[in-house]
């Protein structure tokens, strides 16, 4: 300790330490009712635990505009994946929005099932998903982190403009789970552009980057 005055506490270090950590949760901008216990804290840490409550924050926001029954386990389900994109059977490639960051990046699933339409034809002896529906699926998750960029989803569509450095690297199959993670790369106006990778077991099945504007229904 510099200088003549000594601790007005015996315990003012870890004072001083609660105080940084009450401030550094202020910037959630809520209150929070919990029970928070820190050890070896410092701002850098206490402002990673802000981001990551956040995110949780957003994503319950988001469950109580469309989720009916909120899960831990992801953000949307099918219903509530509805009530943002316009697709329909047999053409909603998308069964569950696991994680969404509006405006940043989004993740859903598609379980690829035997029963699926298009494997009657493509190949009756050698199943495969088509690859042009694999882009379908990531331009559907994209669509459903595009559509949150605006303040009436249910009345806006998403058409896809143009794709670029579209690869397939691995043929997707029935019982596959597609894993797409999307995102915004840049969004301006109405426009914007996305990068967009498909995964099957960790390992890479496709990827592109698309550009699609936001039009009235």
């Amino acid at each position: 300790i510099l200088g003549e005055k000594h601790i007005r506490f015996p315990n003012e270090p870890v004072r001083h330490k609660v105080v940084d950590l009450i401030g550094d949760l202020a910037l959630l901008g809520l209150p929070i009712k919990g029970h928070v216990l820190a050890a070896r804290a410092g701002h850098a840490a206490h402002v990673e635990l802000v981001k990551k409550l956040q995110k949780e924050l957003q994503k319950k926001q988001l469950q109580k505009k469309y989720q009916v029954g909120a899960s831990d386990k992801f953000v949307f389900d099918t219903a509530a994946i509805q009530r943002i994109l316009p697709h329909r059977y047999p053409f909603l490639m998308v069964d569950r929005i696991l994680e969404l960051v509006p405006g940043e990046w989004v993740t859903g699933i598609k379980n690829v099932s035997i029963n699926e339409p298009f494997f009657e034809g493509h190949f009756p002896d050698h199943p495969i998903m088509p690859g042009v529906l694999v882009i379908e699926t990531m331009g559907q998750v994209g669509g459903v982190l595009l559509l949150n960029t605006e303040a009436k989803p249910g009345e806006k569509l998403v058409y896809f403009t143009g794709l670029d450095r579209v690869k397939f690297r691995k043929p997707v199959r029935p019982g596959d789970q597609l894993l797409v993670r999307v995102e915004m790369v840049f969004f301006r106006r109405g426009i914007c552009k996305m990068k967009a990778r498909a995964f099957v077991d960790d390992q890479l099945a496709a990827e592109a980057e698309m550009q699609a504007v936001v039009v009235d229904r």
